[in-house]
């Protein structure tokens, strides 16, 4: 390894996240609806998309573009927005959100990119269900109460035509990164449907269950980035 090439992996293995808030900005669109059935049924709190992006972008152009690079997890967690759940004059909603320590690993994962030769700046974040739960168990157990209630996820035949939009451009890579949990079996199998034809990213023993970007340790954090800094230089340039 040249001393060019080592600098640059050092740049995006090791990036902080004050670092990589000096290039990226994220963005979310909240909202609250009732799950299931009836006026009875319970409001939940709820993220349909996350737009992880260049500061500085105008919102409108930002909604609109093809991303360089679609990921699915499996929900969005403690996710937050900074300020109001939701702005009306802006693009969708999109409001300014708090970044997790998932999001800065894609972004690094965009530096990546970047250090192999690809243009890569803009991400858009789907979850396998936009259920704002931040225990996995919690989430799970939510899954199967709502059962066919399913309208909180993108994958779900009620938003077929939602999904549709965003899954258009089957030149755009897909990042699988929803865990290894066999209870998703069922909502993994409903995002691969959606993004076939797509180049996808990930790492899965099985094809269908896909380690989260942001193992436990450092150590296997980098690793997972340097395997995907493969799959990327595997990817057809256009």
């Amino acid at each position: 390894m040249t001393a060019p090439e080592g600098a640059a992996q050092a740049n995006y293995l090791h990036a902080t996240a004050a670092q990589l808030l000096t290039e990226w900005a994220v963005y979310g669109r909240y909202y609250r609806a009732r799950i299931g059935p009836g006026p009875d049924a319970p409001i939940e709190d709820l993220r349909d998309r996350l737009e992880i992006a260049p500061h500085g972008w105008p919102l409108a152009e930002m909604d609109a573009r093809e991303p360089d690079l679609l990921v699915i997890m499996m929900n969005p967690g403690a996710s937050r927005p900074l300020e109001a759940l939701w702005d009306g004059d802006s693009p969708a909603g999109l409001v300014p959100a708090q970044p997790d320590r998932t999001q800065y690993q894609i972004m690094r994962l965009m530096r990546a990119a970047q250090a192999a030769g690809l243009p890569w700046r803009h991400a858009r974040v789907f979850n396998l269900s936009d259920l704002r739960t931040p225990k996995s168990a919690e989430m799970l157990a939510k899954l199967d109460w709502y059962g066919p209630h399913d309208s909180h996820s993108l994958f779900s035949e009620g938003r077929k035509v939602e999904c549709t939009r965003w899954f258009a451009h089957h030149a755009t890579p897909v990042l699988c990164g929803w865990g290894l949990n066999p209870d998703l079996s069922q909502w993994a199998a409903r995002a691969l449907r959606a993004a076939a034809g797509h180049p996808l990213l990930g790492l899965s023993d099985d094809g269908l269950r896909f380690r989260h970007p942001l193992p436990q340790t450092q150590s296997l954090q980098q690793q997972w980035l340097q395997a995907m800094v493969d799959q990327i230089g595997a990817i057809p340039r256009t």
